[in-house]
C-alpha cells in the first residue's frame, strides 16, 4: 500500500507544477554555472567599515523597521547615479528598493500577471525569470537572438500574429546589456525600435538591466526607460554585482503610481533596514564608483582569459558569443552533441556549466551552454575549458 504524505493534496497547483532543482552547495571545483560574483570581487573591509558607521551614526534605524520604499538616503543615491550613468531621471517616488532583483521580477509579475496572460520574451533567458512566469501559468512568446540582441523583425512579426489572433501581450521582458544567458547587448537602434513598438502595439517595457555597470568595451548605450521616458517601462537593477549578493539590495525604477502600487504588493513590508544603511554609507563619497571600477577590472581579465582558452581548445564547429561585459559567454555545440547529457562526464572531472535548454520556455537549446567567467579562479578557467572541449569531442564520436 502507497501512503500519501500529509499536506500532498493541500498543495496548490503551482507547488504541484514544481520540479526538484539542485541546491547551491553542489558547485564542483571549477564552476562556470552560476552568475556568482568572483570571492576577491566581495569588498569584506569596507562592508565591515561601512556597518560599523552606519551603526554609530545613524542612531536605532539600520536595526528598526522601516517602510517599504526604502531607505531615503539609498534612494537618493540610486537617483544621482541613475541620472549620471543611465540617463534615468527619477525621484524617490520613482524608486522602490526590493531583496536583490528577484524579488522586483517577481513583483511586477504579480502586478501585471494573471493566469493565461501573453508575455514576450527574449529566448533564451535568464533561467530565474523561466521558471518564475512558466509557474505563474502565463503564455509566453519567445523573441529569438542574434550577435546584436533582440531580433525586432521577429518581435514586429509576434506582436502581428498576436494582434491577428486577438491578443495583447501585457509586457516584453528584456535584459539589453550583456543578456543572461548570452552575453549579447540589443543595440541602440534596435532598443529604439523596441520603445515604438510597445508604443504601437500597447504593452509595457520590463528591462531587467543587472549588468549595466560591468561593461569592459564599446560604449555605454540609454536604457529603454530613458528613451521612453519611463511612460510605460519598468526598469529594475541589483546591488548583487557591484556590491555583494548576500546583501540582498535591488531597486525597480517606474511612475511613482505604479511604485505605489508595487509597494502595497511588497510581502516583506519593508527590506532589510539593516542592509539598506550599510548600503547607503557604503555607496557615499564614490565607494560604490569605486568598487565598480576595481570589480570591473577582475571581470575584464576573466573575461578574456575564458575568450583566449575557448580559441584555443575548442574544436570546430562549436562558436561562441564575444560579450562586452557581464557574467556570461554563450557556447553552440554541434547539433548532434547534447549539453544536458555531456554535463554527466563534465562534473565527473569536477567541472561544470549551465545546458542551454533550461534558459528557454519550450525545453529547445539542447545543444547550447552557458559559460560564467565570474565566479572560477583566474587560473582554473582554462583548464576547465579544456576538459569541456575534451568531452565534445568524446560526445561527437560514433558510439
Amino acid at each position: 500500500m502507497t501512503h500519501t504524505l500529509p499536506l500532498t493534496d493541500q498543495l496548490s497547483q503551482r507547488a504541484k507544477n514544481l520540479r526538484a532543482q539542485r541546491g547551491w552547495g553542489a558547485m564542483e571545483k571549477t564552476s562556470f554555472i552560476y552568475g556568482f560574483p568572483a570571492p576577491d570581487c566581495l569588498p569584506n573591509a569596507e562592508v565591515q567599515r561601512a556597518t560599523e558607521i552606519a551603526l554609530q551614526t545613524h542612531g536605532e534605524w539600520p536595526l528598526q523597521y522601516s517602510g517599504a520604499p526604502g531607505n531615503n538616503g539609498l534612494r537618493d543615491i540610486l537617483a544621482q547615479k541613475l541620472a549620471r550613468d543611465q540617463g534615468i531621471h527619477a525621484t524617490r517616488d520613482n524608486l522602490l528598493i526590493t531583496v536583490g532583483s528577484s524579488q522586483a521580477l517577481a513583483l511586477v509579475c504579480d502586478l501585471l500577471l494573471d493566469p493565461g496572460d501573453v508575455v514576450l520574451s527574449e529566448a533564451p533567458t535568464f533561467l530565474g525569470a523561466v521558471k518564475l512566469m512558466k509557474n505563474l501559468g502565463v503564455n509566453i512568446a519567445g523573441v529569438p537572438l542574434d550577435e546584436n540582441g533582440v531580433r525586432v523583425d521577429e518581435l514586429e512579426k509576434i506582436l502581428k500574429d498576436l494582434r491577428a489572433q486577438g491578443k495583447k501581450p501585457k509586457f516584453f521582458y528584456v535584459i539589453p546589456n550583456f543578456q543572461n544567458p548570452t552575453g549579447v547587448t540589443t543595440t541602440l537602434e534596435r532598443r529604439k525600435r523596441i520603445v515604438e513598438l510597445a508604443h504601437e502595439y500597447d504593452f509595457a517595457i520590463f528591462e531587467d538591466d543587472a549588468y549595466y555597470d560591468l561593461r569592459f568595451s564599446g560604449e555605454f548605450l540609454p536604457p529603454l526607460y530613458a528613451l521612453d521616458g519611463g511612460e510605460r517601462s519598468f526598469y529594475i537593477g541589483t546591488f548583487s554585482k557591484i556590491l555583494s549578493p548576500g546583501m540582498r539590495l535591488g531597486w525597480i525604477v517606474a511612475r511613482p503610481d505604479l511604485i505605489a502600487q508595487l509597494d502595497q504588493l511588497k510581502p516583506d513590508g519593508n527590506t532589510s533596514s539593516f542592509s539598506t544603511h550599510v548600503g547607503w554609507e557604503f555607496s557615499k563619497n564614490g565607494g560604490l564608483d569605486k568598487n565598480i571600477a576595481r570589480v570591473k577590472a577582475i571581470y575584464k581579465r576573466r573575461h578574456e582569459t575564458m575568450q583566449d582558452a575557448l580559441t584555443e581548445f575548442m574544436p570546430e564547429g562549436v562558436t561562441w558569443t564575444q560579450p562586452q561585459g557581464g557574467f556570461f559567454i554563450w557556447v553552440t555545440l554541434p547539433k548532434t552533441v547534447d549539453a544536458g547529457e555531456m554535463l554527466k562526464a563534465v562534473r565527473a572531472r569536477g567541472v561544470d556549466y549551465l545546458p542551454g535548454e533550461g534558459c528557454y520556455f519550450d525545453g529547445t537549446g539542447k545543444n547550447e551552454l552557458r559559460l560564467s567567467f565570474s565566479y572560477a579562479p583566474e587560473d582554473k578557467i582554462a583548464e576547465g575549458i579544456q576538459m569541456i572541449a575534451e568531452e565534445i569531442r568524446r560526445a561527437q564520436r560514433p558510439s
